[in-house]
């Protein structure tokens, strides 16, 4: 009799629907980043939903909040990551720094798979210091999990110096420069990273928004192709093996423009069956 009942559980059970994507908005406050800066990066992320990613019936996402971070304890967002992953719903975050992306690296990294890490953006993010600081992201990420790798997409080679090109090259970091990562090299850029999608098991995307705008800080013509970043993670997520996307931004002409709002929609739009996290 009891198995009988628990066979009608099972079957009558409410299936809570599971979404492709699952977007989420983090703020963490970053040395040397003040607070008035974290305050005004946290405004914008926490109304950033209203207007990305609105509610509908029909969407292919679900919304799982805003989180504000430290590093003394990440845990409600790690344990929301956490979650995510275990339903196969792909995290997309959008994050006011690259280092957010270090409380997500332990919860992918459990199985030991190999992690690819793909930054597109101007600079390594290599900086080399004893505590995290903005700019320290992939420094911290390479050094304390061996089985990671980063490709950096799109660097501005006038802005970053050759002492950090030479520990890019100690670190095993391949790169293109802003110059060659461009929609008109769309087929060398796709044969690049499809080997290096071969040599990963799993991969995490970071997005620098500001190297798709003209108040980025760097020459415009500089400016990195939204034509070509949506080839680049269509490809990737279309691979099966992407985890985690995160898009960075700290102002509201970064988190709210079309840009960030053309790539949450092209997102959405790669058919469901083939974009679940892996």
């Amino acid at each position: 009799m009891l198995s009988i009942f628990k066979r009608y559980r099972m079957r009558h059970a409410h299936k809570q629907p599971v979404h492709p994507f699952t977007f989420m908005t983090v703020c963490e406050r970053v040395k040397p980043m003040s607070q008035a800066a974290f305050e005004f990066a946290q405004q914008s992320l926490e109304l950033a939903s209203y207007w990305l990613y609105p509610q509908s019936t029909s969407a292919v996402y679900s919304d799982a909040g805003h989180f504000v971070v430290t590093n003394d304890n990440p845990a409600s967002y790690q344990h929301c990551l956490s979650q995510h992953l275990g339903m196969h719903s792909m995290p997309v975050v959008l994050s006011n720094c690259h280092e957010t992306l270090l409380h997500a690296i332990p919860i992918i990294a459990l199985q030991k798979n190999e992690i690819g890490l793909i930054n597109i953006g101007h600079r390594f993010d290599l900086k080399q210091t004893l505590d995290v600081q903005v700019g320290s992201a992939f420094h911290f990420a390479l050094n304390q999990y061996d089985n990671t790798r980063l490709f950096c997409l799109g660097v501005d080679e006038e802005s970053q110096n050759s002492q950090l090109y030479e520990y890019a090259e100690d670190l095993g970091v391949n790169w293109l420069s802003s110059e060659d990562y461009s929609f008109r090299n769309r087929t060398p850029i796709k044969s690049e990273l499809t080997n290096y999608i071969a040599r990963c098991d799993d991969l995490i995307i970071t997005v620098d928004l500001a190297a798709l705008m003209p108040s980025a800080g760097f020459n415009d013509n500089n400016r990195l192709s939204s034509k070509i970043i949506l080839r680049t993670l269509r490809q990737c997520v279309l691979s099966g093996k992407v985890k985690m996307i995160q898009l960075v931004g700290a102002k509201d002409n970064l988190i709210c423009s079309r840009q960030t709002k053309e790539i949450l929609d092209a997102l959405c739009e790669l058919p469901p069956i083939l974009t679940h996290a892996a």
